[in-house]
């Protein structure tokens, strides 16, 4: 290098040792550089002075980076420098002179970045050429040129000449004994892998070469060299290396010589011949997993993932987990404090490790509690790329190592399933389907484990996922069928959950039982509306039918009913034939039938749902067909009596909700043929009086409504009906009845007889409960319907219940007695108006009877009452015609008045006679009743009494205030005061002078 000075760069002349002008190129601080000199020195490196040489390379490192000199060499001499450079670094090498040699590997790097490919290239094929001969063990810096050339230079690896040559020699030298030696190697292989430049990727250039045993003795000696460093550095490029192979399906062929065992019959007997080149691996990875290096842990848990996705799957499952690499994974996941690709790649690994369920599933029972904070992480990002695997591995566990469990980690999962639910319905949509699979499969099996009863929040938790889980599937938003059958079997596990266990238990879940039903009528029962229109899947149905199922045949009488009330309000008949139609499958039809069964148990009681159930193969799933079968003669065909037993079963129970299988006309047409042919006459299995009973109460029904309508009837059948209700065993308050059944039976005079026998069990019932209770608490008859039918005045049970009373008068009876006329006053009570209709039917003539036989005074006075009432609510048009009754009566009451009563008496009934003479009184002031009244006011004992009480009431001065209406005294002297007013107001004149008289 020369340099003139300063100013202007001088012209182009030749150095000093006569080489020609053009080599020598100037600089930007005014001098030259001659690129022959350079040449000849830097290709006798190797016998040269080394401080010449470095002298050399320093200089040209410095003009490289200067413009001046860099322009003119890339434009006329880009190749010059590169194969002497190549030499220098080679003679350094050959000098085991370490500095120098990397001062020229730094050197040429420089070069081939600043000049570009044809000195890249160049350097490139004669540095490939070193080292693909001899060993390596002094090249270290050859090797890390190399490995920056191929890591720079685009297409570097076709300037290479001899590449397996270079591959061959590379892989031998991994066995040299220096870390920073195999390390340089590792890279280069590491670079020739990913630029195509092994023998694998020449297989038609390579036909005589055994790939196999290069291979073998690749990921051999890369292994050895991975177990026995600690150098992270090396451990980095070997791992990088091995990964590439692994991608590339090196290890496919490597690791097995014979291919075609792995998938034959005996390849579970089979042992690999390279089953030591496996152990290996496990051995070298061990050390890396425990790297603090973060991205050697990484890329280790990545070849292991590519190493056990090999064909060889199964081999090199059960040898990794036996060499224990699954409690290494485990420990990096536990250590990982939640580093992203460190979770990733461990998940990842574990996941394929669990593929060999039975071995892994004792390392993963030992390290299950590394999974929970795991899981606890990836539920909280949306649909984080391990999410699922996570959940796979934590169901796995769940399900394989039963009792691993303690009650806070099952109450923890449960709590961090349901957060996922929660967080997607919330609408993050942050979970993929098969996460949403795996979530609720987990919390089944979480259900079925033994101590599940033991989580104290798990009902809460299952009650937010239960919901969940059905309201992302059925929602309309989102074609999500497929998940379906998940979020279903999560609903009916659950359900069986809360229904089971001790009554302590049971009553603990009561909130997740009335959640899962309020899910049914919020979700499932609007879906299975659409799926009639839509012609969903019948996975679905079936499925929705058995939770269905389930609530009604096992929940709590009370919740049972109302949802069973709920469904069939639901137009639930005409829904089941339309799945029906939709499915014509027997597993639906017998589904279907079974759930009517069920509603028909609950809503009708006595079992009547059994019915459907024996009947239910042979039932048609149309209900034309229905109507059909009911009008045939099955006197001789068991199965089609049984049949018809269920057609009219189900159609009385769709009465009470305002459905109609057909139409009104057609569903009479056909209850009167089954009467016309069958006679009311049922199988001997089934029990005929609940039948008749039934029958009657739908006969009844359809002839209500028909009358309503003016629709035709046959009295053939009805006359048929009515014979057999007159002879055949049946019970009017044996099952739920129609308001306007029963007022067609009460408005038919030819029923009188039979009816009267249930009106009066209705009488004893109601005087023994108040109420008449069925089956069931939810199966009522009581007095309001009575009531009703009394009060509208368009039937005969005003006139039936007086003669009830009349008969059992006369037959002595007392406790019948008491039942009618209680049931008489409970009407009269609830509306006053129907005393006229009482009175009219003559009931004071029956109530008169009682006080002139040897009644009990009970029996008296509940019948005083009764009198009282009617009395008090009638109208006085209606006493005009019974004058003659109401006397006798009126003296028979006197007589027993007088007989009893003083004025210390504190008798109930004799106050409620007291009460009667009042009433009578004030009616007479109406101009009836008034034989009667002169008969109470011309009484010598009444007035004797009264004027007894006045004084009594006057010799106690002051002290009456304390004898009030609480007091027995005090109620005596407040009704003779009212008999007195009620006297005053109609006969005053003539009551002053029978008192004077009498005193």
């Amino acid at each position: 290098m020369e340099s003139d000075g300063e100013g202007t760069p001088p012209p182009e002349q030749a150095c000093g040792a006569g080489h020609r002008a053009s080599h020598s190129l100037p600089t930007s601080a005014g001098g030259r550089v001659c690129l022959s000199c350079a040449v000849a020195l830097l290709s006798s490196a190797s016998s040269a002075p080394a401080h010449h040489v470095s002298h050399a390379l320093a200089s040209l490192s410095l003009a490289l980076a200067d413009p001046a000199f860099l322009e003119p060499l890339r434009a006329a001499h880009p190749r010059l420098l590169a194969a002497p450079l190549a030499d220098a670094l080679a003679g350094a090498a050959a000098r085991r002179d370490a500095g120098l040699a990397a001062q020229a590997s730094d050197l040429a790097a420089d070069l081939a970045a600043a000049v570009g490919p044809p000195a890249a290239s160049e350097l490139v094929a004669r540095i490939a050429r070193v080292l693909s001969s001899g060993s390596l063990v002094k090249h270290l810096h050859t090797l890390h040129c190399l490995g920056i050339l191929l890591n720079s230079t685009k297409d570097a690896a076709a300037y290479i000449g001899d590449k397996h040559s270079l591959y061959l020699n590379l892989v031998n030298d991994l066995r040299l004994p220096s870390d920073e030696i195999r390390g340089e190697i590792l890279f280069v292989l590491y670079k020739l892998s990913l630029l195509n430049a092994t023998p694998w990727d020449d297989i038609h250039g390579n036909n005589n070469v055994d790939l196999s045993a290069i291979g073998r003795s690749l990921i051999q000696f890369s292994l050895e060299v991975l177990l026995k460093t600690q150098n992270d550095a090396v451990r980095l490029n070997c791992v990088a290396l091995l990964l590439t192979l692994a991608k590339k399906g090196a290890f496919d062929i490597l690791l097995f010589s014979d291919q075609s065992l792995i998938n034959s019959a005996e390849a579970e007997d089979y042992v690999p011949l390279n089953a030591s080149l496996v152990i290996l691996f496990a051995d070298a990875v061990k050390g890396s997993l425990l790297s603090t290096n973060i991205e050697v842990q990484t890329g280790t848990l990545e070849l292991i993932f590519h190493f056990l996705s090999s064909d060889a799957n199964i081999f090199v499952l059960q040898t990794l987990i036996d060499e224990n690499v699954a409690d290494y994974v485990f420990e990096v996941l536990r250590l990982s404090g939640n580093n992203d690709p460190l979770v990733i790649a461990s998940i990842q690994v574990l996941s394929l490790l669990a593929n060999s369920e039975e071995r892994f599933k004792e390392k993963l029972a030992v390290a299950f509690s590394t999974l929970l904070p795991v899981l606890h992480y990836v539920s909280e990002i949306p649909f984080h790329p391990v999410q699922s695997q996570v959940l796979q591995l934590v169901c796995i566990c769940i399900v394989n190592c039963s009792g691993i469990l303690s009650l806070s980690q099952e109450e923890q999962i449960a709590c961090t399933l349901s957060a996922i639910l929660r967080r997607n319905g919330n609408g993050e949509l942050g979970m993929s389907s098969e996460t949403f699979a795996l979530v609720c499969s987990m919390l089944v099996e979480i259900l079925k484990s033994p101590s599940a009863d033991d989580v104290q929040k798990l009902p809460s938790f299952l009650e937010e996922a239960s919901k969940l889980a059905i309201s992302l599937t059925f929602s309309h938003e989102y074609d999500c069928l497929f998940l379906v059958p998940h979020s279903l079997l999560l609903l009916k596990e659950t359900l069986i959950f809360c229904l089971e266990g001790n009554k302590d238990q049971i009553l603990r879940k009561k909130a997740l039982e009335d959640s899962i039903i309020e899910t049914c009528k919020t979700y499932l029962l609007p879906w299975l509306e659409s799926a009639v229109v839509d012609g969903n899947d019948e996975e679905t149905l079936s499925g929705i039918l058995q939770i269905f199922q389930i609530i009604l045949s096992r929940a709590s009488d009370d919740k049972s009913f109302k949802f069973a009330e709920m469904l069939a309000s639901s137009s639930w008949f005409s829904l089941s034939f339309g799945f029906m139609g939709l499915f014509p499958t027997d597993h639906v039809k017998s589904a279907v039938y079974l759930v009517i069964s069920s509603i028909v148990d609950k809503v009708l009681g006595f079992s009547y749902g059994e019915t459907i159930r024996d009947a239910c193969i042979y039932l048609p799933p149309d209900p034309a067909e229905l109507m059909y079968l009911l009008g045939q003669c099955s006197l001789e065909d068991f199965n089609l009596a049984s049949c018809q037993c269920a057609i009219l079963v189900i159609l009385y129970v769709c009465s009470f909700y305002n459905e109609r299988l057909a139409a009104d006309n057609q569903i009479l047409a056909s209850v009167e043929q089954y009467i016309l042919l069958n006679g009311g006459r049922f199988p001997h299995e089934i029990p005929g009086s609940l039948m008749l009973t039934l029958l009657v109460h739908l006969y009844a029904f359809v002839r209500g409504i028909s009358f309503r309508f003016s629709i035709p009837h046959s009295p053939e059948a009805e006359k048929i009906l009515f014979h057999a209700m007159a002879c055949k065993e049946w019970d009017l308050l044996l099952i739920r009845v129609h308001l306007i059944a029963l007022k067609w039976l009460f408005q038919n005079e030819e029923l009188m007889e039979p009816l009267s026998f249930h009106l009066l069990n209705f009488c004893k019932t109601f005087c023994e409960d108040r109420t008449v209770m069925l089956s069931s608490s939810s199966q009522l008859v009581d007095i309001q319907m009575i009531v009703e039918l009394v009060y509208t005045g368009e039937t005969c049970i005003s006139s039936l219940l007086v003669s009830l009373l009349s008969h059992m008068v006369k037959e002595g009876t007392e406790d019948e007695v008491l039942s009618v006329a209680n049931v008489i006053t409970e009407i009269i009570v609830t509306f006053p108006c129907t005393s006229d209709q009482f009175t009219s039917c003559g009931i004071i003539d029956a109530l008169g009877s009682i006080y002139f036989s040897l009644y009990s005074s009970r029996i008296k006075t509940v019948c005083s009452l009764l009198i009282f009432n009617i009395l008090h609510s009638a109208s006085a048009t209606t006493f005009t015609c019974d004058n003659d009754v109401w006397l006798a009566l009126t003296m028979k009451l006197l007589d027993s008045f007088n007989s009893s009563l003083d004025y210390t008496s504190s008798d109930q009934e004799q106050k409620i006679l007291i009460g009667i003479l009042c009433l009578i009184l004030n009616h007479s002031a109406n101009k009836v009743l008034i034989e009667p009244a002169k008969a109470i006011i011309l009484n010598n004992c009444l007035v004797l009494l009264m004027d007894g009480i006045v004084q009594e009431a006057c010799a106690k001065g002051p002290s009456l205030f304390q004898h009030n209406q609480e007091t027995a005294f005090g109620e005596l002297l407040i009704l003779m005061l009212l008999l007195i007013f009620f006297s005053l107001r109609r006969y005053g004149a003539v009551l002053l002078l029978h008192l004077i008289a009498c005193v």
